[in-house]
């Protein structure tokens, strides 16, 4: 009876010891954007924009441009930065960073939407159902790290996704 008892209690420990972990990883996540992030990014306004950005946790920075939107995260010593322009009513995202899990997200999210890859001088051209081109370049950081790499996305939305008022 003692060591069911035991028994019981561990199962219970370990079950909420998984789901802190769970917690805990899908929270780490929560920052980082995806396909339906950027999807909802490119279908609103600059001003949602800008109260959704802030609720993941970037700070907004000061644009001189109008129609410009400037974000940056900074987390364990790496950085993401985000700048979404408004052309009319189409959107423009560019997103520079160097954090491996902002990309393994971006990449892993867009995969069952992805209609076609191109490869042309070290740029990477993905073509994405419901959302439009991703122009992907990967540079060496500064100064120079076998580990650390800087990733370049620029989103360019199809031409009959415009954004919401």
């Amino acid at each position: 009876m003692i060591v069911l008892s035991a028994l019981y209690r561990m199962k219970k420990i370990l079950l909420l010891a998984a789901l802190c972990c769970i917690t805990l990883l899908s929270y780490a996540q929560q920052k980082f954007l995806s396909y339906e992030d950027l999807a909802y990014l490119e279908t609103n306004n600059l001003h949602k924009i800008n109260e959704f950005m802030q609720q993941k946790g970037y700070s907004s920075s000061a644009t001189k441009k109008l129609g410009t939107l400037k974000f940056t995260l900074q987390s364990n010593g790496n950085s993401s930065e985000v700048e979404i322009r408004a052309d009319g009513r189409r959107l423009y995202i560019y997103i520079a960073t160097d954090e491996i899990q902002q990309v393994n997200l971006l990449n892993n999210s867009i995969q069952p939407y992805l209609l076609s890859t191109e490869e042309t001088s070290g740029v990477t051209i993905l073509k994405v159902k419901d959302l439009g081109i991703i122009y992907t370049t990967v540079n060496d950081k500064v100064p120079y790290s076998p580990i650390k790499r800087d990733y370049d996305f620029s989103i360019v939305s199809e031409n009959n996704t415009t954004a919401y008022n």
